[in-house]
Protein backbone atom coordinates (compact mmCIF):
# COMPACT_ATOMS: atom_id res chain seq x y z
CA UNK A 1 0.00 0.00 0.00
CA UNK A 2 1.23 3.46 -0.84
CA UNK A 3 1.01 5.94 2.00
CA UNK A 4 -0.45 9.32 1.17
CA UNK A 5 -0.06 12.55 3.13
CA UNK A 6 -2.31 12.87 6.14
CA UNK A 7 -4.28 15.69 4.61
CA UNK A 8 -5.50 13.46 1.78
CA UNK A 9 -7.27 11.20 4.26
CA UNK A 10 -9.76 13.83 5.43
CA UNK A 11 -13.06 12.62 4.02
CA UNK A 12 -15.56 14.93 5.58
CA UNK A 13 -16.17 17.91 7.85
CA UNK A 14 -15.83 15.91 11.06
CA UNK A 15 -12.34 15.95 12.49
CA UNK A 16 -12.76 13.15 15.04
CA UNK A 17 -12.39 10.10 12.76
CA UNK A 18 -9.18 11.51 11.28
CA UNK A 19 -7.16 10.88 14.46
CA UNK A 20 -6.97 7.11 14.06
CA UNK A 21 -5.73 7.05 10.44
CA UNK A 22 -3.28 9.79 11.28
CA UNK A 23 -1.90 7.72 14.15
CA UNK A 24 -1.59 4.70 11.86
CA UNK A 25 0.31 6.79 9.31
CA UNK A 26 2.69 8.09 11.97
CA UNK A 27 3.22 4.54 13.22
CA UNK A 28 4.10 3.27 9.77
CA UNK A 29 6.42 6.19 9.18
CA UNK A 30 8.13 5.38 12.49
CA UNK A 31 8.59 1.75 11.45
CA UNK A 32 10.00 2.88 8.09
CA UNK A 33 12.55 5.11 9.80
CA UNK A 34 13.40 2.47 12.38
CA UNK A 35 14.10 -0.25 9.81
CA UNK A 36 16.04 2.02 7.43
CA UNK A 37 18.23 3.32 10.25
CA UNK A 38 18.60 -0.16 11.76
CA UNK A 39 19.90 -1.52 8.45
CA UNK A 40 22.63 1.14 8.30
CA UNK A 41 23.55 0.58 11.95
CA UNK A 42 23.91 -3.16 11.35
CA UNK A 43 26.05 -2.72 8.23
CA UNK A 44 28.35 -0.11 9.80
CA UNK A 45 28.66 -2.17 12.99
CA UNK A 46 29.66 -5.17 10.88
CA UNK A 47 32.22 -3.10 8.95
CA UNK A 48 33.78 -1.84 12.17
CA UNK A 49 33.71 -5.34 13.66
CA UNK A 50 35.65 -6.67 10.68
CA UNK A 51 38.37 -4.04 11.14
CA UNK A 52 38.70 -4.92 14.83
CA UNK A 53 38.47 -8.69 14.28
CA UNK A 54 41.25 -9.17 11.71
CA UNK A 55 44.19 -8.63 14.15
CA UNK A 56 42.57 -10.96 16.72
CA UNK A 57 41.50 -13.52 14.10
CA UNK A 58 45.09 -14.07 13.01
CA UNK A 59 45.71 -15.81 16.34
CA UNK A 60 42.66 -18.13 16.13
CA UNK A 61 43.30 -21.81 15.26
CA UNK A 62 41.20 -21.61 12.07
CA UNK A 63 43.49 -18.88 10.67
CA UNK A 64 46.73 -19.30 12.62
CA UNK A 65 48.51 -21.00 9.72
CA UNK A 66 47.52 -18.31 7.20
CA UNK A 67 49.58 -15.23 6.37
CA UNK A 68 48.02 -11.85 7.11
CA UNK A 69 47.42 -11.23 3.40
CA UNK A 70 45.10 -14.27 3.36
CA UNK A 71 43.37 -13.33 6.63
CA UNK A 72 42.32 -10.00 5.10
CA UNK A 73 40.10 -11.97 2.67
CA UNK A 74 37.57 -11.87 5.52
CA UNK A 75 37.16 -8.21 4.66
CA UNK A 76 37.85 -8.42 0.93
CA UNK A 77 35.18 -11.04 0.11
CA UNK A 78 32.54 -9.07 2.00
CA UNK A 79 33.54 -5.76 0.47
CA UNK A 80 33.62 -7.20 -3.04
CA UNK A 81 30.13 -8.70 -2.65
CA UNK A 82 28.65 -5.44 -1.38
CA UNK A 83 30.31 -3.28 -4.02
CA UNK A 84 29.47 -5.66 -6.86
CA UNK A 85 25.80 -6.07 -6.01
CA UNK A 86 24.74 -2.66 -4.68
CA UNK A 87 23.79 -1.08 -8.00
CA UNK A 88 22.09 -4.26 -9.21
CA UNK A 89 20.26 -4.74 -5.92
CA UNK A 90 18.88 -1.21 -6.05
CA UNK A 91 17.68 -1.78 -9.61
CA UNK A 92 16.03 -5.08 -8.63
CA UNK A 93 14.35 -3.44 -5.64
CA UNK A 94 12.76 -0.80 -7.90
CA UNK A 95 11.64 -3.43 -10.42
CA UNK A 96 10.58 -6.34 -8.18
CA UNK A 97 9.51 -4.67 -4.93
CA UNK A 98 11.55 -2.98 -2.23
CA UNK A 99 10.00 -4.75 0.76
CA UNK A 100 10.59 -8.19 -0.80
CA UNK A 101 14.23 -7.44 -1.58
CA UNK A 102 14.74 -5.96 1.90
CA UNK A 103 13.31 -9.02 3.66
CA UNK A 104 15.41 -11.41 1.58
CA UNK A 105 18.53 -9.36 2.26
CA UNK A 106 17.93 -9.27 6.01
CA UNK A 107 17.40 -13.04 6.11
CA UNK A 108 20.57 -13.74 4.12
CA UNK A 109 22.58 -11.25 6.17
CA UNK A 110 21.42 -12.79 9.45
CA UNK A 111 22.21 -16.34 8.29
CA UNK A 112 25.66 -15.21 7.18
CA UNK A 113 26.34 -13.58 10.55
CA UNK A 114 25.20 -16.73 12.37
CA UNK A 115 27.58 -18.80 10.21
CA UNK A 116 30.47 -16.44 11.04
CA UNK A 117 29.77 -16.69 14.77
CA UNK A 118 29.42 -20.49 14.79
CA UNK A 119 32.13 -21.31 12.26
CA UNK A 120 34.79 -23.91 12.93
CA UNK A 121 36.56 -23.74 9.54
CA UNK A 122 38.08 -21.12 7.31
CA UNK A 123 35.92 -21.87 4.21
CA UNK A 124 32.73 -21.60 6.27
CA UNK A 125 33.93 -18.28 7.67
CA UNK A 126 34.51 -16.91 4.16
CA UNK A 127 31.12 -18.27 3.06
CA UNK A 128 29.41 -16.50 5.94
CA UNK A 129 31.16 -13.24 5.12
CA UNK A 130 30.12 -13.61 1.47
CA UNK A 131 26.49 -14.17 2.50
CA UNK A 132 26.65 -11.11 4.74
CA UNK A 133 27.96 -9.04 1.85
CA UNK A 134 25.21 -10.17 -0.51
CA UNK A 135 22.57 -9.55 2.16
CA UNK A 136 23.93 -6.10 2.95
CA UNK A 137 23.93 -5.19 -0.74
CA UNK A 138 20.26 -6.20 -1.02
CA UNK A 139 18.93 -4.52 2.11
CA UNK A 140 20.92 -1.29 1.91
CA UNK A 141 19.31 0.37 -1.15
CA UNK A 142 15.93 -1.32 -0.60
CA UNK A 143 15.57 0.15 2.90
CA UNK A 144 16.30 3.75 1.97
CA UNK A 145 14.39 3.45 -1.32
CA UNK A 146 11.35 2.24 0.60
CA UNK A 147 11.70 5.05 3.11
CA UNK A 148 11.98 7.77 0.47
CA UNK A 149 9.22 6.29 -1.66
CA UNK A 150 6.65 6.21 1.15
CA UNK A 151 7.42 9.40 3.05
CA UNK A 152 5.88 12.72 1.98
CA UNK A 153 8.18 14.93 -0.06
CA UNK A 154 8.68 17.43 2.77
CA UNK A 155 10.04 14.72 5.10
CA UNK A 156 12.49 12.99 2.76
CA UNK A 157 15.47 15.27 3.34
CA UNK A 158 15.19 14.86 7.11
CA UNK A 159 14.97 11.09 6.66
CA UNK A 160 18.24 11.10 4.70
CA UNK A 161 19.91 13.10 7.51
CA UNK A 162 18.69 10.63 10.13
CA UNK A 163 19.77 7.73 7.94
CA UNK A 164 23.27 9.24 7.52
CA UNK A 165 23.59 9.83 11.25
CA UNK A 166 22.77 6.16 11.87
CA UNK A 167 26.01 5.11 10.19
CA UNK A 168 27.88 6.89 12.96
CA UNK A 169 25.77 5.11 15.58
CA UNK A 170 26.73 1.70 14.18
CA UNK A 171 30.42 2.52 14.12
CA UNK A 172 30.29 4.14 17.57
CA UNK A 173 28.65 1.08 19.12
CA UNK A 174 31.45 -1.24 18.05
CA UNK A 175 34.22 1.27 18.68
CA UNK A 176 33.04 1.81 22.25
CA UNK A 177 32.09 -1.77 23.10
CA UNK A 178 34.22 -3.81 20.71
CA UNK A 179 37.04 -4.30 23.17
CA UNK A 180 34.64 -5.65 25.80
CA UNK A 181 33.05 -8.05 23.31
CA UNK A 182 36.46 -9.38 22.31
CA UNK A 183 37.52 -9.87 25.93
CA UNK A 184 34.29 -11.74 26.78
CA UNK A 185 33.53 -13.76 23.64
CA UNK A 186 36.60 -13.48 21.41
CA UNK A 187 36.49 -12.14 17.87
CA UNK A 188 33.14 -13.90 17.25
CA UNK A 189 31.50 -11.61 19.78
CA UNK A 190 32.08 -8.63 17.48
CA UNK A 191 29.44 -9.99 15.07
CA UNK A 192 26.77 -10.61 17.71
CA UNK A 193 25.20 -7.09 17.60
CA UNK A 194 24.67 -7.07 13.83
CA UNK A 195 23.26 -10.62 13.84
CA UNK A 196 20.74 -9.82 16.59
CA UNK A 197 19.73 -6.53 14.97
CA UNK A 198 19.16 -8.21 11.59
CA UNK A 199 16.86 -10.79 13.21
CA UNK A 200 14.86 -8.07 14.98
CA UNK A 201 14.48 -6.00 11.80
CA UNK A 202 13.37 -9.06 9.82
CA UNK A 203 10.49 -9.57 12.24
CA UNK A 204 9.34 -5.99 11.61
CA UNK A 205 9.30 -6.19 7.81
CA UNK A 206 5.67 -7.50 7.58
CA UNK A 207 4.61 -4.11 9.00
CA UNK A 208 6.09 -2.28 6.02
CA UNK A 209 3.78 -1.14 3.19
CA UNK A 210 3.84 -2.47 -0.33
CA UNK A 211 4.26 0.11 -3.08
CA UNK A 212 1.48 -0.08 -5.66
CA UNK A 213 2.78 2.57 -8.06
CA UNK A 214 5.90 0.66 -9.08
CA UNK A 215 6.13 -0.74 -12.58
CA UNK A 216 7.20 -4.32 -11.88
CA UNK A 217 9.26 -5.66 -14.75
CA UNK A 218 11.65 -8.54 -15.31
CA UNK A 219 15.23 -7.19 -15.10
CA UNK A 220 17.87 -7.83 -17.71
CA UNK A 221 19.52 -10.92 -16.24
CA UNK A 222 22.35 -11.10 -18.76
CA UNK A 223 23.28 -7.44 -18.27
CA UNK A 224 23.07 -7.92 -14.52
CA UNK A 225 25.59 -10.77 -14.64
CA UNK A 226 27.91 -8.63 -16.76
CA UNK A 227 27.65 -5.67 -14.36
CA UNK A 228 28.28 -7.81 -11.28
CA UNK A 229 31.29 -9.41 -12.92
CA UNK A 230 32.68 -6.03 -13.97
CA UNK A 231 32.45 -4.47 -10.51
CA UNK A 232 33.82 -7.62 -8.86
CA UNK A 233 36.82 -7.57 -11.18
CA UNK A 234 37.44 -3.88 -10.43
CA UNK A 235 37.26 -4.43 -6.66
CA UNK A 236 39.60 -7.44 -6.83
CA UNK A 237 42.10 -5.58 -9.00
CA UNK A 238 42.11 -2.56 -6.69
CA UNK A 239 41.99 -4.34 -3.32
CA UNK A 240 44.47 -7.12 -4.18
CA UNK A 241 46.69 -5.23 -6.61
CA UNK A 242 49.10 -4.26 -3.86
CA UNK A 243 49.52 -7.91 -2.87
CA UNK A 244 49.63 -9.36 -6.39
CA UNK A 245 51.63 -6.48 -7.84
CA UNK A 246 50.11 -3.70 -9.92
CA UNK A 247 51.76 -4.94 -13.10
CA UNK A 248 51.17 -8.63 -12.41
CA UNK A 249 49.18 -10.83 -14.77
CA UNK A 250 46.29 -11.30 -12.32
CA UNK A 251 45.85 -7.57 -11.72
CA UNK A 252 45.98 -6.70 -15.42
CA UNK A 253 43.64 -9.58 -16.27
CA UNK A 254 41.08 -8.34 -13.72
CA UNK A 255 41.30 -4.82 -15.14
CA UNK A 256 40.84 -6.05 -18.73
CA UNK A 257 37.91 -8.30 -17.79
CA UNK A 258 36.29 -5.42 -15.88
CA UNK A 259 36.49 -3.13 -18.93
CA UNK A 260 35.00 -5.71 -21.29
CA UNK A 261 32.18 -6.72 -18.95
CA UNK A 262 31.29 -3.12 -18.15
CA UNK A 263 31.11 -2.26 -21.86
CA UNK A 264 28.78 -5.22 -22.37
CA UNK A 265 26.57 -4.18 -19.44
CA UNK A 266 26.26 -0.63 -20.79
CA UNK A 267 25.46 -1.93 -24.30
CA UNK A 268 22.68 -4.22 -23.06
CA UNK A 269 21.27 -1.51 -20.78
CA UNK A 270 20.81 0.85 -23.76
CA UNK A 271 18.61 -1.72 -25.49
CA UNK A 272 16.71 -3.32 -22.59
CA UNK A 273 13.73 -1.51 -21.06
CA UNK A 274 14.73 -2.80 -17.61
CA UNK A 275 18.50 -2.81 -18.08
CA UNK A 276 20.96 -3.58 -15.30
CA UNK A 277 22.09 0.06 -15.42
CA UNK A 278 19.34 2.67 -15.34
CA UNK A 279 20.75 4.89 -18.08
CA UNK A 280 18.03 7.49 -17.60
CA UNK A 281 19.08 7.94 -13.98
CA UNK A 282 22.57 9.10 -14.92
CA UNK A 283 21.11 11.66 -17.34
CA UNK A 284 19.05 13.36 -14.65
CA UNK A 285 20.39 16.81 -13.60
CA UNK A 286 22.72 16.64 -10.62
CA UNK A 287 23.01 12.86 -10.41
CA UNK A 288 26.38 12.61 -12.16
CA UNK A 289 27.77 15.24 -9.77
CA UNK A 290 26.40 13.29 -6.80
CA UNK A 291 28.11 10.12 -8.05
CA UNK A 292 31.45 11.87 -8.52
CA UNK A 293 31.24 13.54 -5.11
CA UNK A 294 30.41 10.19 -3.50
CA UNK A 295 33.43 8.63 -5.20
CA UNK A 296 35.73 11.26 -3.69
CA UNK A 297 34.01 11.10 -0.30
CA UNK A 298 34.44 7.33 -0.21
CA UNK A 299 38.10 7.64 -1.14
CA UNK A 300 38.75 9.86 1.89
CA UNK A 301 36.42 8.22 4.45
CA UNK A 302 37.50 4.63 3.80
CA UNK A 303 41.15 5.64 4.04
CA UNK A 304 40.66 7.35 7.40
CA UNK A 305 38.56 4.53 8.86
CA UNK A 306 40.99 1.86 7.60
CA UNK A 307 44.30 3.57 8.29
CA UNK A 308 43.22 5.11 11.59
CA UNK A 309 43.42 1.85 13.59
CA UNK A 310 46.76 1.01 11.95
CA UNK A 311 48.11 4.45 12.84
CA UNK A 312 47.01 4.06 16.48
CA UNK A 313 48.33 0.49 16.66
CA UNK A 314 51.70 1.73 15.43
CA UNK A 315 51.65 4.19 18.34
CA UNK A 316 51.32 1.27 20.78
CA UNK A 317 47.61 1.40 21.73
CA UNK A 318 45.55 -1.72 22.57
CA UNK A 319 42.19 -2.46 20.82
CA UNK A 320 40.06 -0.91 23.57
CA UNK A 321 42.04 2.33 23.53
CA UNK A 322 41.99 2.41 19.74
CA UNK A 323 38.21 2.24 19.82
CA UNK A 324 38.06 5.14 22.27
CA UNK A 325 40.36 7.27 20.10
CA UNK A 326 38.13 6.65 17.08
CA UNK A 327 34.92 7.41 18.98
CA UNK A 328 34.98 11.21 18.30
CA UNK A 329 34.70 10.52 14.55
CA UNK A 330 31.45 8.61 15.04
CA UNK A 331 30.04 11.13 17.52
CA UNK A 332 30.76 14.00 15.14
CA UNK A 333 29.09 12.10 12.28
CA UNK A 334 25.96 11.54 14.36
CA UNK A 335 25.73 15.22 15.33
CA UNK A 336 26.72 16.75 12.00
CA UNK A 337 24.31 14.81 9.77
CA UNK A 338 21.08 16.49 10.97
CA UNK A 339 22.88 19.82 11.34
CA UNK A 340 24.03 19.52 7.73
CA UNK A 341 20.43 19.10 6.57
CA UNK A 342 19.34 22.16 8.53
CA UNK A 343 22.21 24.14 7.05
CA UNK A 344 21.28 22.91 3.59
CA UNK A 345 18.00 24.82 3.78
CA UNK A 346 19.98 28.05 4.02
CA UNK A 347 23.15 27.49 2.01
CA UNK A 348 22.02 24.68 -0.30
CA UNK A 349 23.28 21.12 -0.60
CA UNK A 350 26.36 22.16 -2.57
CA UNK A 351 27.20 24.49 0.29
CA UNK A 352 26.90 21.54 2.68
CA UNK A 353 29.30 19.49 0.52
CA UNK A 354 31.74 22.41 0.47
CA UNK A 355 31.55 22.75 4.28
CA UNK A 356 32.14 18.99 4.64
CA UNK A 357 35.19 19.15 2.38
CA UNK A 358 36.49 22.12 4.38
CA UNK A 359 36.14 20.22 7.68
CA UNK A 360 37.79 17.15 6.14
CA UNK A 361 40.73 19.21 4.90
CA UNK A 362 41.03 20.94 8.28
CA UNK A 363 41.19 17.60 10.10
CA UNK A 364 43.89 16.29 7.76
CA UNK A 365 45.93 19.47 8.10
CA UNK A 366 45.70 19.33 11.89
CA UNK A 367 46.92 15.73 11.95
CA UNK A 368 49.80 16.64 9.64
CA UNK A 369 50.82 19.38 12.06
CA UNK A 370 50.68 16.92 15.01
CA UNK A 371 51.88 13.53 13.70
CA UNK A 372 51.71 11.71 17.07
CA UNK A 373 48.45 11.16 19.06
CA UNK A 374 47.71 14.13 21.31
CA UNK A 375 44.61 16.09 22.30
CA UNK A 376 44.95 17.86 18.95
CA UNK A 377 44.32 14.47 17.36
CA UNK A 378 40.97 14.36 19.17
CA UNK A 379 40.05 17.73 17.65
CA UNK A 380 41.16 16.48 14.25
CA UNK A 381 38.94 13.41 14.71
CA UNK A 382 35.97 15.66 15.46
CA UNK A 383 36.65 17.67 12.30
CA UNK A 384 36.97 14.50 10.23
CA UNK A 385 33.72 13.09 11.61
CA UNK A 386 31.92 16.37 11.03
CA UNK A 387 33.16 16.45 7.47
CA UNK A 388 32.08 12.86 6.86
CA UNK A 389 28.60 13.55 8.24
CA UNK A 390 28.14 16.62 6.03
CA UNK A 391 29.51 14.87 2.94
CA UNK A 392 27.43 11.76 3.48
CA UNK A 393 24.23 13.75 3.94
CA UNK A 394 24.98 16.15 1.10
CA UNK A 395 25.98 13.60 -1.52
CA UNK A 396 23.18 11.16 -0.74
CA UNK A 397 20.55 13.91 -0.70
CA UNK A 398 21.73 15.39 -4.00
CA UNK A 399 21.67 11.93 -5.59
CA UNK A 400 18.32 10.75 -4.26
CA UNK A 401 16.52 14.05 -4.79
CA UNK A 402 17.68 14.05 -8.42
CA UNK A 403 16.02 10.67 -8.99
CA UNK A 404 12.41 9.97 -9.87
CA UNK A 405 10.39 8.27 -7.07
CA UNK A 406 10.45 5.02 -9.04
CA UNK A 407 14.27 5.19 -9.10
CA UNK A 408 15.02 5.77 -5.42
CA UNK A 409 16.52 2.36 -4.66
CA UNK A 410 18.51 2.44 -7.92
CA UNK A 411 19.84 5.88 -6.97
CA UNK A 412 20.88 4.72 -3.50
CA UNK A 413 22.61 1.66 -4.95
CA UNK A 414 24.44 3.66 -7.61
CA UNK A 415 25.54 6.42 -5.23
CA UNK A 416 26.81 3.96 -2.66
CA UNK A 417 28.53 1.86 -5.33
CA UNK A 418 30.44 4.98 -6.36
CA UNK A 419 31.34 5.56 -2.72
CA UNK A 420 32.62 2.01 -2.25
CA UNK A 421 34.60 2.05 -5.48
CA UNK A 422 36.14 5.31 -4.32
CA UNK A 423 36.94 3.63 -1.02
CA UNK A 424 38.62 0.71 -2.76
CA UNK A 425 40.71 3.08 -4.87
CA UNK A 426 41.55 5.19 -1.83
CA UNK A 427 42.62 2.25 0.35
CA UNK A 428 44.73 0.83 -2.48
CA UNK A 429 46.43 4.18 -2.99
CA UNK A 430 46.93 4.62 0.75
CA UNK A 431 48.51 1.17 1.05
CA UNK A 432 50.93 2.05 -1.73
CA UNK A 433 51.80 5.36 -0.01
CA UNK A 434 52.43 3.64 3.32
CA UNK A 435 54.86 1.22 1.65
CA UNK A 436 56.48 3.89 -0.55
CA UNK A 437 55.95 7.30 1.09
CA UNK A 438 56.49 10.50 -0.84
CA UNK A 439 57.31 12.54 2.29
CA UNK A 440 60.06 12.42 4.87
CA UNK A 441 59.97 12.95 8.62
CA UNK A 442 58.03 11.18 11.39
CA UNK A 443 55.58 8.51 10.17
CA UNK A 444 56.17 9.38 6.50
CA UNK A 445 53.72 6.78 5.19
CA UNK A 446 50.74 8.07 7.19
CA UNK A 447 51.75 11.67 6.45
CA UNK A 448 51.70 10.87 2.71
CA UNK A 449 48.22 9.34 3.11
CA UNK A 450 46.96 12.48 4.86
CA UNK A 451 48.32 14.64 2.04
CA UNK A 452 46.40 12.47 -0.41
CA UNK A 453 43.18 12.94 1.62
CA UNK A 454 43.88 16.68 1.71
CA UNK A 455 44.10 16.74 -2.09
CA UNK A 456 40.78 14.87 -2.36
CA UNK A 457 39.15 17.38 0.00
CA UNK A 458 40.57 20.25 -2.04
CA UNK A 459 39.17 18.89 -5.31
CA UNK A 460 35.79 18.14 -3.78
CA UNK A 461 35.53 21.53 -2.09
CA UNK A 462 36.62 23.42 -5.22
CA UNK A 463 33.98 21.81 -7.43
CA UNK A 464 31.27 22.30 -4.80
CA UNK A 465 32.24 25.96 -4.40
CA UNK A 466 32.09 26.48 -8.16
CA UNK A 467 28.58 25.04 -8.19
CA UNK A 468 27.59 27.25 -5.27
CA UNK A 469 28.93 30.33 -7.06
CA UNK A 470 27.29 29.46 -10.36
CA UNK A 471 23.85 28.52 -9.05
CA UNK A 472 22.44 31.94 -8.09
CA UNK A 473 23.01 33.30 -11.59
CA UNK A 474 21.35 30.32 -13.26
CA UNK A 475 18.52 30.41 -10.75
CA UNK A 476 17.96 34.12 -11.36
CA UNK A 477 17.75 33.52 -15.10
CA UNK A 478 15.34 30.66 -14.66
CA UNK A 479 13.21 32.58 -12.20
CA UNK A 480 13.00 35.64 -14.44
CA UNK A 481 11.81 33.51 -17.34
CA UNK A 482 9.30 31.79 -15.15
CA UNK A 483 8.05 35.10 -13.82
CA UNK A 484 7.63 36.51 -17.32
CA UNK A 485 5.75 33.41 -18.42
CA UNK A 486 3.57 33.48 -15.31
CA UNK A 487 2.79 37.17 -15.83
CA UNK A 488 1.83 36.52 -19.46
CA UNK A 489 -0.48 33.69 -18.45
CA UNK A 490 -2.06 35.83 -15.74
CA UNK A 491 -2.46 38.78 -18.11
CA UNK A 492 -4.15 36.63 -20.73
CA UNK A 493 -6.46 35.22 -18.09
CA UNK A 494 -7.42 38.67 -16.83
CA UNK A 495 -8.04 39.95 -20.35
CA UNK A 496 -10.17 36.90 -21.13
CA UNK A 497 -12.23 37.43 -17.98
CA UNK A 498 -12.53 41.15 -18.74
CA UNK A 499 -13.73 40.43 -22.28
CA UNK A 500 -16.28 37.94 -20.97
CA UNK A 501 -17.53 40.56 -18.52
CA UNK A 502 -17.87 43.13 -21.29
CA UNK A 503 -19.78 40.65 -23.45
CA UNK A 504 -22.10 39.89 -20.57
CA UNK A 505 -22.72 43.61 -19.89
CA UNK A 506 -23.34 44.25 -23.59
CA UNK A 507 -25.86 41.41 -23.83
CA UNK A 508 -27.70 42.60 -20.74
CA UNK A 509 -27.76 46.18 -22.06
CA UNK A 510 -29.21 45.03 -25.37
CA UNK A 511 -31.87 43.07 -23.56
CA UNK A 512 -32.82 46.19 -21.63
CA UNK A 513 -32.91 48.22 -24.87
CA UNK A 514 -35.26 45.66 -26.37
CA UNK A 515 -37.65 46.20 -23.50
CA UNK A 516 -37.79 49.92 -24.42
CA UNK A 517 -38.87 49.33 -28.01
CA UNK A 518 -35.85 48.07 -29.92
CA UNK A 519 -37.13 44.66 -31.00
CA UNK A 520 -34.58 43.69 -33.65
CA UNK A 521 -31.42 43.17 -31.63
CA UNK A 522 -29.38 42.19 -34.67
CA UNK A 523 -30.32 45.44 -36.43
CA UNK A 524 -29.41 47.32 -33.30
CA UNK A 525 -26.02 45.64 -33.22
CA UNK A 526 -25.48 46.47 -36.89
CA UNK A 527 -26.35 50.13 -36.30
CA UNK A 528 -24.15 50.14 -33.24
CA UNK A 529 -21.24 48.68 -35.12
Amino acid sequence: MTLSPVGERVAGPFMGPVARPRARVRGRFAVLRLIACGVVIAIMADSTATTLAIPVLSGDPIAASLPMTEVTWVSTVNFAAVAALLATAGRFADLLGRRTVLAFGLALYGLGAAAVIATTSWPLLLGGRLAQGVGAALMFPASLGLLLGELPANKRAGAVALWSASSGIGALTLQAGGGLLVSEYGWRGLFLPSAGLAAALLMLTPMLPRSRDMARRVPDVFGTVLLIGAITAVVLAVSRGGTWGWSSGRTLACAAVAGLLLAGAVATSWRHSAGAIDMGLWRRPGFLWAGGASLLYGAASFVVLTMGPLYLRTSGFDPVTIGLWLTPISIAMIVSSPLAMLAGRRIGLNGVIYAGALALGGGCALMLAHPYPTWWTMLAALLLGGGFGALSTGTFTVGTMAAHPTQYASAVGAINTARMLGGALGVAGASALVDQPVLDGPLPGFASVLVGCLVVALVLGTVALMRVAGRPRRRAVRMSRREVEAENIMLRRLLTELRASFVQVRDEAEEELARFGTRDLSAHRAVKN
